[in-house]
């Protein structure tokens, strides 16, 4: 039987202080709201289909930070993604539909006629 035939990667070296580890380590770890179940490396991850890619990076970078006994896990500090300040807000218009002003006019058209008081109170003053 032929043993199937190994494809080999090119890899590149990164040759890491132990302070760009623990940045790239506290990178990867960083949480998002709201359930803070997912990191922003994983989402990220997720939305260019590179899980796999991200989650082999990630084995590569934990056991970097133990050969040189940087924290991981519950010992290593969590950082959330958190507002800050309310967001600003707007009122906008959405895209026009042409057809809009048309199907406002049929509405209008079948309608009663109610007046405002009508409207308010609940029922029509005599």
């Amino acid at each position: 039987m032929e043993q199937p035939e190994i494809k080999r990667r090119k890899t590149q070296e990164l040759r890491l202080t132990r302070f760009e580890l623990l940045h790239l380590r506290d990178l990867m770890t960083v949480v998002l709201p709201p359930e803070g179940k997912q990191t922003l490396s994983g989402a990220l991850a997720v939305l260019e289909n590179r899980t796999l890619i991200e989650a082999v990076l990630w084995k590569k970078v934990s056991k970097a930070c133990e050969e040189v006994g940087l924290p991981l896990g519950d010992e290593a500090p969590d950082y959330v993604i958190a507002a800050i300040a309310a967001a600003p807000l707007g009122v906008f218009q959405l895209a026009h539909d042409p057809n809009e002003d048309e199907n406002v006019a049929d509405d209008n058209e079948n309608k009663s006629n109610v007046d405002d008081d009508e409207l308010f109170n609940g029922k029509k003053e005599e």
